[in-house]
C-alpha cells in the first residue's frame, strides 16, 4: 500500500468528513439491520396469529431476547388482533426506511467532499510537480504520455481508488454488525458459513493480481496512443504536404490495435469478478439453506422457522458488502497501475533546486564567467571545458554548426540545467549557490519558437508579473515594434491570441515575445536564434525590436544568420562543445578560420 501513501496523506486534510462518514455509516448499518430483521415479527404475525404467548428458559443471549420480543408481540396480537399488529409493523418499516435513507444521504454527502477534494488536491500536486521538474526530465518523457498520466490516470485513480473509499468506510461496518447479529441468532450456522470465506477470497485475489498487471500495460499503451495523436496534430501540415496520411493512419492503427487487445484482456478479467462472486454467494446460501433447514427440523439449536428466515435475510445482506469489498479490491488493483504511473512523476527527483541557505543575487554589476564548464546529457558530452567571460554591457554572440552546444550554454546560464563540471558565476557567485528565482529574475529570454499562451496580449506581455501595469505593457509593445499591429486587433491589448498564439503571424508572435522581455526589464538577455524563422520583412521589424531591447543590457545571442551579429562586441565560434575561435567580426574574418567559412557559406562579403 506504499504506492497510496500520498493519497492517504491528502485524505488527512478531510478527517472531520471521514469521522462523519464513519458515524453515519455505523448508524446506517444498525438501522439497516433492524429493517431486515423486521421480516421476523412480520412472519410471526402472519403464521402464528392467535397462538398463546410462549416463554423460554434462556436467561441471556440472542435466544433470550428473541423470546422476550416474541412474547410481547404475541401478547399484542392476542389483545388487539393481527390486523392492528400488521398495521403498526408496516408503519414501523416505513419510519425505519425513511430514517435509514436520510442517514445514508448524510453518509454519502460527507464522502463527496473527501472524494472530490482528494482528487483535486492530487491533481494540484501533480501539476505543481510537472511545472517544478527540470527541463531535462522531458527529454526522456513523451509529452503525450505525461498528459495521459495527468488526465486518464488521474481519472482512473479518482474512480477506482478514491471511489473505493465509499466501500472501505461502509461495507466493513455493515459486514461486522451483520455478522454480530448472525452469531447472536445461531453461532453454529455462522461458523459453518465462514469456512467458505477464505476460499472465495483466494479465488478473487488471483484475478485481482492479474488485473493490476494488465491495467498497467494498458495505461502505458494509452500514453503511447495519446503521444501519436499529439504528434499528429502538431505536424498535420507536414503530414499533408508529404502525402504521409496513410503512413500515420497505419501507425495509429497499429498502436490503437495493441491498446484494444490489452483493454479487451483487462475487461475480460474484470468482468469475471462479478459472476464469480455471485456464484460463490449463491452456492453458500444454498448450503446454508440445507444445513439451517436441518437445524430447524431437528429443533436442536433453538432455531425456529421464522428466525431462520430472518437469519437468511440478514445473511443475504452481508453478501452485498462482501461483494462490494471484493469489487473494491479489483478497482484498487486496477487503480494501482495508474497510481504507479502518477508516482513516476510525483517521486521523480528534482535535481535543480535551491540549497538550504542560498546566497542572494539582487543585481548584476560586473561580469558573467563560464569557468571550465562541462556538461553531458547522460553519457553524451555536449560541452567540453568552455571558458568565457561576458562583461556587463557586452553583446556576445555564439555561432557555429548545429549541435555544437550553443543552446546548451544558454540553458546552463538560465540554470535550466546544472553544469557537470566547472561553474558559471555572476559577479563571482556560483549560480548553483543562488536562489533559482534570483538568477532567472536577472534574465530575459527570447527563443526561436515564439511561445505564447492562450491569453490576452497584455497577459502574454506581462507574464509572471504579480501586478500588471497597462502603461508598462504599452511601453514594452512600443519598443518591440508590436504596437503598430496590436492597436488594429479587436480589443487591442485585450485580444486573446489563441492556442500558441495561433491568431498571430510569426513576426507578430516574436515581437510579443520581445515585448515580454522588455516588460521584465532584465539586465541580462538570452536571444536564441530569435529571427531565424522569419521572413525578410518580419526579420527587419524584429531585428529593430531586438536592437531596442539590447540597449544598455548584457546579451548572449545565439545566431544562425550571421548578418545579425556582425556588430557584436565578441563573437564566439562553438564547435563540438568547445570554443573553436573568438573575436570581433573583423578579427575572425582575418583569422580565415571556421567563422569565415560560415560567413562565406551564407554569401556575406
Amino acid at each position: 500500500m506504499k504506492k497510496f501513501k500520498g493519497l492517504f496523506k491528502l485524505a488527512t486534510a478531510y478527517k472531520w468528513n471521514i469521522y462523519g462518514n464513519i458515524f453515519f455509516n455505523l448508524l446506517n448499518a444498525i438501522l439497516s439491520l433492524f429493517t431486515f430483521l423486521s421480516v421476523v415479527p412480520f412472519l410471526r404475525i402472519l403464521f402464528s396469529a392467535g397462538n398463546q404467548p410462549t416463554t423460554t428458559n434462556a436467561t441471556s443471549g440472542g435466544e433470550y431476547w428473541y423470546h422476550v420480543i416474541a412474547l410481547k408481540l404475541d401478547t399484542y396480537v392476542v389483545e388487539n388482533g393481527a390486523p392492528a399488529a400488521l398495521m403498526w409493523m408496516c408503519l414501523w418499516i416505513v419510519i425505519l426506511a425513511l430514517v435509514k435513507n436520510i442517514v445514508n444521504y448524510f453518509a454519502l454527502y460527507s464522502l463527496a467532499t473527501i472524494r472530490t477534494g482528494v482528487a483535486r488536491d492530487l491533481r494540484k500536486t501533480l501539476y505543481k510537480k510537472v511545472v517544478d521538474l527540470p527541463i531535462g526530465f522531458y527529454t526522456n518523457e513523451r509529452k503525450g504520455d505525461v498528459i495521459s498520466r495527468m488526465t486518464n490516470d488521474l481519472m482512473e485513480i479518482e474512480f477506482s481508488v478514491i471511489g473505493a473509499v465509499e466501500v472501505i468506510f461502509k461495507s466493513p461496518i455493515m459486514l461486522l454488525i451483520s455478522l454480530g447479529m448472525l452469531f447472536a441468532i445461531s453461532w453454529k450456522l455462522t461458523l459453518f458459513a465462514l469456512i467458505f470465506l477464505p476460499i472465495s477470497g483466494f479465488l478473487i485475489s488471483r484475478i485481482a493480481k492479474s488485473l493490476k498487471n494488465a491495467a498497467k500495460r494498458g495505461k502505458a499503451q494509452l500514453g503511447e496512443l495519446i503521444s501519436v495523436i499529439e504528434e499528429t496534430l502538431g505536424g498535420l501540415k507536414v503530414i499533408k504536404a508529404f502525402n504521409a496520411e496513410k503512413q500515420f493512419n497505419d501507425r495509429f492503427d497499429e498502436v490503437n490495435g495493441r491498446y484494444f487487445r490489452l483493454m479487451r484482456k483487462l475487461y475480460k478479467r474484470e468482468y469475471l469478478s462479478s459472476p464469480m462472486s455471485e456464484f460463490i454467494s449463491l452456492s453458500v446460501i444454498a448450503i446454508l439453506l440445507y444445513v439451517g433447514g436441518r437445524l430447524v427440523l431437528s429443533g436442536t439449536d433453538g432455531l425456529s422457522g421464522d428466525l431462520f428466515i430472518g437469519y437468511l435475510v440478514v445473511f443475504s445482506q452481508i453478501i452485498q458488502p462482501a461483494r462490494a469489498i471484493s469489487d473494491a479490491v479489483f478497482r484498487i488493483n486496477k487503480g494501482a497501475a495508474s497510481m504507479e504511473r502518477v508516482n513516476d512523476i510525483l517521486l521523480a527527483p528534482i535535481d535543480i533546486m535551491d540549497q538550504e541557505n542560498p546566497e542572494r543575487l539582487e543585481n548584476f554589476e560586473h561580469e558573467i564567467i563560464f569557468e571550465n564548464v562541462h556538461f553531458a546529457y547522460g553519457e553524451d558530452a555536449v560541452i567540453k571545458g568552455i571558458n568565457l567571460t561576458l562583461k556587463k554591457g557586452m553583446t556576445v554572440a555564439l555561432v557555429g554548426p548545429s549541435g555544437g552546444g550553443k543552446s546548451t550554454l544558454a540553458n546552463l546560464l538560465g540554470r535550466f540545467y546544472d553544469v557537470s563540471e566547472g561553474a558559471i558565476k555572476i559577479d563571482g557567485v556560483d549560480i548553483r549557490n543562488c536562489k533559482i528565482n534570483d538568477v532567472r529574475k536577472l534574465m530575459g529570454v527570447v527563443t526561436q519558437d515564439s511561445i505564447l499562451f492562450n491569453d490576452t496580449v497584455t497577459g502574454n506581455i506581462a507574464l509572471g508579473a504579480d501586478v500588471i501595469s497597462q502603461e508598462k505593457v504599452a511601453h514594452a509593445a512600443r519598443i518591440a515594434n508590436a504596437e503598430e499591429f496590436v492597436k488594429d486587433l479587436p480589443g487591442t491589448y485585450d485580444f486573446v491570441v489563441g492556442d500558441g498564439g495561433g491568431k498571430l503571424s510569426g513576426g507578430q508572435k516574436q515581437r510579443i515575445s520581445i515585448a515580454r522581455a522588455v516588460y521584465k526589464n532584465p539586465p541580462i538577455l538570452i536571444l536564441d536564434e530569435a529571427t531565424s524563422a522569419l521572413d525578410t520583412q518580419s526579420e527587419k521589424l524584429v531585428q529593430q525590436a531586438i536592437t531596442n531591447l539590447m540597449e544598455n543590457r548584457t546579451a548572449l545571442v545565439i545566431a544562425h544568420r550571421l548578418s545579425t551579429i556582425q556588430k557584436a562586441d565578441l563573437i564566439v565560434v562553438v564547435k563540438d562543445g568547445q570554443i573553436a575561435e573568438q573575436g570581433t567580426h573583423a578579427e575572425l574574418i582575418e583569422k580565415n578560420g571556421v567563422y569565415k567559412t560560415l560567413v562565406e557559406m551564407q554569401q556575406f562579403d
